[in-house]
C-alpha cells in the first residue's frame, strides 16, 4: 500500500553539517587547485555504505575515517502480498484479491497497492505456463484467475471506496521454453485481454492490468530475454514490472561491470528500466542484493544520461517462504540504505512487496 513518503537521504542536522563541510571543502580546492572525488562514499567490506567528503592535504586528495549514513526506515509501507499462482481455481484468487481490496479499503484515506501473480515459465508453443507446482495452465484460464483477482479486489473495497488503486502485475519468468520476441507478444496479448475484461465488468476503475517478469541472469542469456522484453514492449500498451535478480552483479562498481552468464549492468539496467515498458521491482532477499541494484542504479546515471535515472517501485522479498532471507523491514532497511548512499540514487519509493504461496 503506498501510503509512504519512501526514503528520504539525511537529518535536517545533518544536511546542514554537509553544507557547512561543502563550503570548507570548495575553499580548500579553490586554494589548493585540486579536484573533487567523483563518489562521496565507500563500500566497506560487510556491504555497509559510508558517506565521507575527500579533503586536501598537500593539494592532494586524502580520505578520511567515513561516518555512517543516517537511514531513516519508520516511513515504509505496508507491505502488499504477492503469489506463486498454485491453483487454476478463480474462486481463490477473487478471494485473495478480496483481502487486499478491504486492506487497502481500512486505512484512511484508502491506499494503493501492488500485487504480481506469478504464473510461472511460458510454454513453448504459447498456449500458458509451468505453474511453480509443475502443473500447466492455459492463457485462457491464466485470464480466468486474473479477472477473478480484479473482482475481488473491487468489490471488496466496498461503496465507501472508490479512489484506492491496485495495479495487478501479471507475472512470468525467463526461466522457461518461451524466452523470445513470440513469447513476450504472448504475454502482451494475454495482459490486454485481462484489461479488456475487467474494463467491460467496470473493475478498471480500480485495478490496472500490467505484465511482469522475473528476469534473472542465471536463467537465461541476455540475448533472449532481451528479445522477449522488445517483443513484449512492441505488442503492449501496458507496461510491465521487472521482479527480477541481478545475479552475478559487482556490489562495489557501476563501470558496467560483468554480471552472470554474460550479462552486464548494462543489460539488467535495460531489461528493469531501459526498456520502454519496463519498471523494476528487484528481488532484495540479502543485503549483498541492495547493493547489487545501487550499483546499476548509479551506472544509469553515469552511463545513460537524463533517461538513465531508475524509480525503483519498491523492494521484494520471500519472507517467509525463505525465512533465511530478509523480512519487509529488513528488504525495506536495506535497499534505502543502498540507495540513500549517492545522492543520485536517492528517491522515494511508493510499495513494498513480499512475495509467497498462493
Amino acid at each position: 500500500m503506498s501510503t509512504s513518503k519512501g526514503c528520504r537521504f539525511r537529518s535536517v542536522a545533518m544536511r546542514s553539517g554537509i553544507r557547512l563541510a561543502v563550503l570548507i571543502l570548495v575553499s580548500g580546492i579553490v586554494w589548493a587547485g585540486g579536484t573533487r572525488s567523483a563518489h562521496a562514499g565507500l563500500l566497506t567490506g560487510n556491504g555497509s555504505y559510508r558517506v565521507f567528503l575527500p579533503l586536501i592535504v598537500n593539494g592532494a586528495l586524502s580520505t578520511p575515517t567515513p561516518t555512517p549514513t543516517e537511514v531513516p526506515t519508520s516511513n515504509q509501507p505496508p507491505t502488499d502480498e504477492s503469489y506463486y499462482v498454485s491453483t487454476t481455481d478463480p474462486s481463490t484468487a477473487y478471494d485473495l484479491g478480496c483481502k487486499q481490496g478491504e486492506a487497502d479499503a481500512s486505512v484512511s484515506p484508502p491506499a494503493n497497492s501492488l500485487v504480481v501473480l506469478d504464473f510461472g515459465g511460458q510454454l513453448a508453443d504459447g498456449s500458458g505456463t509451468l505453474l511453480i507446482d509443475g502443473v500447466s495452465i492455459s492463457n485462457a484460464q491464466i485470464e480466468a484467475v486474473a479477472e477473478a483477482f480484479a473482482h475481488g479486489y473491487w468489490y471488496c473495497t466496498g461503496t465507501a471506496d472508490t479512489t484506492s488503486v491496485l495495479t495487478l502485475a501479471l507475472g512470468t519468468n525467463n526461466s522457461n521454453d518461451d524466452v523470445n520476441a513470440a513469447g513476450g507478444q504472448v504475454w502482451a496479448q494475454v495482459v490486454a485481454a485481462v484489461a479488456a475484461a475487467d474494463r467491460t465488468q467496470g473493475y478498471n476503475a480500480q485495478v490496472v492490468v500490467e505484465g511482469a517478469n522475473d528476469l534473472e541472469p542465471d536463467w537465461m542469456d541476455v540475448a533472449d530475454s532481451e528479445a522477449w522484453v522488445n517483443g513484449y514492449a512492441a505488442a503492449a500498451s501496458a507496461l510491465y514490472v521487472d521482479f527480477g535478480s541481478a545475479d552475478g552483479c559487482p556490489t562495489d562498481s557501476s563501470a558496467n561491470a560483468a554480471c552472470s552468464n554474460g550479462w552486464t549492468q548494462n543489460d539488467v539496467w535495460y531489461v528493469s528500466w531501459g526498456a520502454s515498458a519496463a519498471r523494476p521491482l528487484p528481488e532484495i532477499y540479502y543485503d549483498a542484493n541492495a547493493w547489487q541494484w545501487e550499483m546499476i542504479a548509479l551506472y544509469g546515471v553515469e552511463y545513460q544520461g537524463s533517461r538513465g535515472r531508475i524509480s525503483f517501485l519498491g523492494p521484494l522479498d520471500t519472507y517467509p517462504l525463505w525465512s533465511s532471507t530478509n523480512s519487509p523491514a529488513q528488504a525495506w532497511q536495506e535497499f534505502c540504505a543502498a540507495l540513500n548512499s549517492q545522492p543520485a540514487t536517492v528517491q522515494t519509493m511508493p510499495y513494498s512487496v513480499e512475495i509467497t504461496s498462493e
